[in-house]
């Protein structure tokens, strides 16, 4: 049997498993808690049309099972399930014999216990805490208040603030063992400031590139050798919904840029306002180097 190849998107880093058996229909709490909105109600839908087709061909096949049906007539069997499923009866066709009330009753039963389980999927799907922040797509290295930093900057894309946040940054790359063995190595990158009392609008998280950095001594060329890729996680409450949510995201070495800084997207408005244009969210510039006095190529 083919195994089957799943995928899993943070950012502009795409993983795919596959070599084991997919088992989720094993799990279907959470397959239908992790499936798209279309997906959801796609199913929902190929659902609810299999069981009245299901019941409809069962009143088809007793002649008789329901009263004021024409005869024969596969779509008033059709019509007449999806009314007693959704417990709607219009009180034209009614079940005439006992094979008809028997149907009807088990149809009743599946309906009532299908309407509770998919309230509680659609209440448990609008109830699951989620945050709404806003990754820069690029990373930059540059040299920041006397040292070399690599920086990347978030926002908060709710109209609310996420109290106590706290961030953590990490990186990925394949490496060798003192064996020889390829190895790929999961390093911290500690940042100066991983916590933010309160994060409402945006926050720059920097990272120092000094001597007990992973990054230390690594240029792009290596870390893209090194098939390198950074993480990034935000982990706070939010003062709305009351709730502790989160917020991941992935780059790759080639959105690492050398010598470049975010454009500064705060100004002051009228009476000390702050304003934030996120139209420039992601823009960057390069600039030369003050400690190392390199110049950058535009």
């Amino acid at each position: 049997m083919q195994n089957k190849i799943t995928s899993i998107r943070r950012g502009a880093v795409e993983i795919r498993r596959s070599g084991r058996q997919w088992y989720g229909w094993l799990d279907p709490y959470h397959l239908l808690l992790t499936l798209s909105w279309p997906r959801f109600f796609a199913l929902l839908t190929a659902f609810f049309l299999a069981v009245n087709l299901l019941f409809a061909t069962a009143y088809w096949l007793v002649p008789g099972s329901i009263l004021h049906g024409q005869p024969g007539s596969f779509l008033d069997m059709l019509f007449f399930s999806i009314e007693t499923i959704a417990t709607v009866g219009y009180g034209e066709m009614v079940p005439g014999t006992l094979a008809g009330h028997l149907i009807s009753s088990l149809e009743i039963l599946i309906g009532l216990l299908s309407l509770a389980v998919v309230t509680g999927l659609v209440f448990a799907r609008f109830s699951k805490p989620t945050a709404r922040v806003l990754f820069s797509n690029k990373v930059v290295t540059r040299d920041f208040d006397g040292q070399r930093v690599l920086m990347l900057r978030v926002a908060n894309e709710r109209h609310n603030r996420m109290v106590e946040p706290s961030a953590n940054l990490g990186m990925v790359r394949l490496e060798k063992t003192v064996t020889g063995e390829p190895y790929y190595r999961i390093h911290e990158l500690a940042l100066q400031g991983d916590r933010n009392p309160m994060f409402a609008l945006t926050w720059t998280l920097v990272h120092r590139i000094d001597e007990t950095s992973p990054l230390y001594g690594w240029d792009k060329a290596a870390l893209e050798a090194a098939h390198s890729r950074i993480t990034v996680s935000i982990f706070g409450h939010d003062e709305t919904i009351a709730a502790s949510v989160y917020a991941l995201y992935e780059y790759s070495a080639e959105q690492i840029y050398y010598d470049h800084q975010f454009v500064d997207i705060i100004s002051e408005g009228e009476n000390g306002t702050r304003i934030i244009d996120l139209t420039h969210f992601h823009d960057i510039v390069p600039i030369k180097s003050t400690v190392r006095g390199e110049p950058v190529e535009p």
